[in-house]
């Protein structure tokens, strides 16, 4: 079962099934030049979450053109104005886009996706997507993969409770990692698996993840964490 997270707006000029490569590229053009007038259209009292989104569309319209360089250009904007105005959940959005546009520092973007989908209780959707972006990329028998995969689990109880369907597909990505990475099949086997790498307990397994973020960002932070956290424990006092 796999899960993506998917903008909700991208419809607009979405055509049939089966369009052949042409169709699709004037189809992609189409709705290049829509987001493009749109975002010239602002006006100077426009909210800026406008920008932001306009901004948003026409980068993920490069990924899909393959123009990855002026995906991460638009994208890039529009997680600085995002961060200028603390609004986490598109500036996570954006890293998403840099992260898909295979640019040079696509896993510096991941990295900071995954701080701030972690950090602040954006839309659950859209952190797991990072988490599972995480599992994608490491080696199957990599402890990150079942970090990622135990993070998502755990965002996901706290944030939709564990009755959600968000919450299940956390749980089945967890046991499908927990096979791959350990030839999990059973629930007794799990429990041990679990138990072992500490997937039980956030506080090693969130320390972990961190460890992770620190080896894909290195000395690339694009916003200031130490700053945040403080305003963060200011704002919980």
């Amino acid at each position: 079962m796999g899960f993506k997270y998917l903008n909700k707006n991208q419809d607009i000029f979405d055509g049939d099934d089966g369009e052949d490569v042409y169709a699709n590229a004037k189809q992609l053009q189409a709705r290049l030049e829509y987001f493009e007038s749109q975002l010239a259209g602002l006006k100077a009292n426009a909210p800026v979450t406008e920008r932001i989104k306009n901004l948003l569309e026409i980068a993920r319209i490069q990924v899909e053109r393959y123009k990855g360089a002026q995906a991460w250009e638009k994208a890039f904007t529009a997680f600085n104005v995002a961060q200028q105005e603390e609004l986490w959940g598109l500036a996570v959005e954006a890293c998403d886009v840099m992260f898909l546009s295979e640019a040079p520092d696509a896993l510096v973007a991941l990295g900071h996706a995954l701080w701030l989908g972690v950090t602040f209780p954006i839309d659950p959707e859209i952190t797991v997507a990072m988490l599972q972006h995480l599992v994608e990329e490491s080696p199957e028998e990599a402890d990150t993969r079942a970090v990622a995969a135990a993070t998502a689990h755990y965002i996901t109880s706290i944030r939709c409770g564990a009755d959600d369907e968000l919450t299940f597909f956390t749980s089945q990505m967890l046991a499908s990692v927990a096979d791959k990475h350990s030839h999990v099949n059973d629930q007794a086997t799990f429990d041990l698996w679990r138990k072992t790498l500490k997937l039980d307990k956030p506080e090693i397994f969130l320390k972990k993840l961190s460890g992770a973020i620190d080896q894909l960002v290195g000395e690339k932070w694009w916003i200031d964490r130490d700053a945040i956290r403080a305003k963060l424990d200011e704002n919980t006092h």
